[in-house]
């Protein structure tokens, strides 16, 4: 696969093209290519696959699909699509393969939080059509567990966008805690009382 713009190269330059101009247009022509087919994934996911999951959710006897559909968290998930070609298309580009497959990556994981707020914000739903959610809400729960998701993925993004390990963010973040703890005292004791 990564000899594919030198074969292009050879092949625009015995067409006639200058060699400067066969080494862009390979380039050029690799750099579409690739968007057309991440373009083609995400049609795939949204038009077909989404279009069965929808289908199969409103066949199914159960409601928690329905919620989770209703969410959007199958529709979130369809946004993995272009970033899966991407990833796996970055060794074509050499010498920027590691920064496109680190942003591919970044991208994923940010997809991958919404995907899972979404489902939480799903289970919350789901929960609440239970009568054991008026005596005992677990809103405050569900607060907890994604602001701990929102933390680990903007560790772990940063981490692979400044190629550091997330232990070294995780050690400056132990220092910053005494300090956020003043600031939002009252808050941080408010969601312990909901927890509680």
């Amino acid at each position: 696969m990564s000899r594919l713009v030198p074969i292009l190269r050879e092949w625009l330059t015995r067409q006639g093209t200058d060699g400067q101009a066969a080494n862009i247009i390979a380039w050029i022509g690799l750099v579409l290519a690739i968007a057309l087919l991440a373009i083609l994934a995400n049609w795939i996911a949204k038009r077909i696959l989404l279009t069965g999951v929808r289908y199969f959710v409103r066949k199914s006897r159960t409601n928690w699909d329905d919620v989770l559909l209703e969410r959007k968290v199958f529709t979130r998930l369809s946004h993995l699509a272009p970033a899966l070609v991407i990833y796996f298309a970055a060794p074509l580009f050499l010498s920027f393969s590691t920064i496109i497959q680190r942003l591919s990556m970044v991208y994923m994981l940010i997809t991958g939080l919404f995907v899972a707020n979404a489902f939480l914000n799903g289970v919350a739903a789901i929960y609440a059509t239970f009568e054991i959610s008026r005596h005992r809400p677990i809103k405050g729960y569900i607060q907890v567990v994604q602001t701990i998701v929102v933390i680990f993925v903007v560790i772990v993004s940063l981490g692979m966008v400044l190629n550091q390990s997330p232990w070294v963010f995780l050690s400056g973040l132990g220092a910053m805690t005494a300090v956020l703890i003043l600031v939002f005292k009252d808050s941080i004791l408010g969601l312990v009382a909901s927890i509680q």
